[in-house]
C-alpha cells in the first residue's frame, strides 16, 4: 500500500513539475512563483533575542545572518553542528558548523561572544537540527527569535520550527532574498523543485504517518 502511494505521489510531482516548467516558459510572470509560494517572510523588527541559523547552503545563509545581526536585529547567533560525514570523519574536510563559525567570525567579522555554537551535537536533517536549537533557546530563555535560512526553505523550517515550539517563543522567518531570476541558476532551480518534494515527504512522514 505504502509503495503505491509514493509511486503516485512521485508521479503527481513530476506531472506538476514538467506542467508547472512549461507555463513559466510560456508565461514569463509566472517564473516568480514557485519561488514565491516556498517563501514565508514576516518581516520582523530589530531587536529580537536571537538569530537561528540552519546549516545548508552557506554561501546564501551565512552572509544574511551577518547582516542581520549587525543591522541590530538579534543579539545573538545560534546554531548546531551538522553530522559527520565519510569526508570528515576522515579528517580531509572540516564540519559544516565549524566551517560556519570560521566564516561568521574571521571573514565576516561577528564578534564570537555573540555567537552560540552547539559544536558537539551531530544533526542530520531539519527536524533533529531544529530539535538541537530549542535546548540552546530554552537554556538561554530567549523569548523572540528570528528564523534565518534560505528563500527557498523558509516555509518548511517555520513549519517545523514551530512544531516544536513547545514553550510559544515568538518566532518570525526572515529568509535570505530570492533572486530576481533564480530559474536561470541550476542550482537554485533543482532547490526549488526538490524542496516541493521534501515538503510532501515531510507532510507525509510527520503529519500522516505521525
Amino acid at each position: 500500500m505504502m509503495r503505491g502511494l509514493w509511486s503516485f505521489i512521485c508521479t503527481a510531482i513530476g506531472t506538476l513539475f514538467v506542467a508547472s516548467v512549461l507555463i513559466m516558459v510560456l508565461i514569463p510572470p509566472t517564473r516568480i512563483l514557485p519561488a514565491q509560494i516556498l517563501e514565508e517572510n514576516d518581516h520582523p523588527v530589530k531587536g529580537a533575542d536571537a538569530i537561528v541559523l540552519l546549516m545548508g547552503d552557506a554561501v546564501d545563509r551565512v552572509p544574511h545572518v551577518a547582516d542581520l545581526y549587525k543591522r541590530g536585529y538579534a543579539k545573538k547567533i545560534v546554531f548546531v553542528e551538522a553530522e559527520d560525514t565519510k569526508l570528515t570523519s576522515l579528517g580531509l574536510r572540516s564540519l559544516e558548523g565549524k566551517m560556519v563559525y570560521d566564516y561568521l567570525t574571521k571573514f565576516l567579522h561577528v564578534p564570537a561572544e555573540d555567537i552560540l555554537f552547539s559544536e558537539k551535537t551531530r544533526v542530520s536533517s531539519t527536524q533533529e537540527e531544529v530539535k538541537a536549537i530549542f535546548r540552546t533557546l530554552e537554556k538561554n530563555q530567549f523569548r523572540t527569535v528570528i528564523l534565518a535560512t534560505s528563500w527557498y526553505h523558509s516555509s518548511r523550517a517555520h513549519w517545523i520550527i514551530e512544531k516544536h515550539n513547545k514553550n510559544h517563543l515568538r518566532i518570525e522567518s526572515l529568509p535570505s532574498p530570492i533572486p530576481k531570476d533564480w530559474y536561470k541558476s541550476e542550482q537554485d532551480f533543482l532547490s526549488v523543485f526538490n524542496e516541493y518534494l521534501k515538503w510532501v515527504y515531510y507532510y507525509v512522514r510527520y503529519e500522516i504517518l505521525a
